[in-house]
């Protein structure tokens, strides 16, 4: 009885992860949302550049449009994990990221 209630549970869990999965939109959609609460919050880790932490000070004047307009320099790359996605973010001048996307959310290291 435990075993079944366990496997129902399991194929639940597999069901709701693969509904949720967000496509490439979504995750752009996530990814320029965590972006802009980044600049605001001033938790964006920039490389040491000049360029970089100029562009990341008049940032501060409008997250939302400045998180649309450095979207632009990055590069995804997304692979459908049928459960989840895995996207590779890179930016010049910022470390790359790697991030897992499951549960209409987008989760990096």
């Amino acid at each position: 009885m435990f075993g079944k209630l366990v496997l129902y549970l399991l194929i639940a869990m597999a069901g709701a992860a693969f509904a949720t999965r967000p496509d490439v939109d979504e995750v752009r959609a996530l990814f320029r949302e965590r972006l802009a609460g980044q600049i605001v919050d001033g938790s964006i880790l920039p490389a040491d550049t000049g360029a970089a932490q100029a562009l990341l000070a008049a940032c501060q004047i409008s997250p939302s449009q400045c998180a649309r307009v450095l979207e632009g320099a990055v590069s995804m790359e997304y692979r459908n994990r049928v459960l989840w996605a895995s996207v590779a973010a890179r930016a010049p001048g910022f470390e790359p990221l790697t991030c897992v996307a499951a549960f209409d959310r987008l989760m990096c290291r």
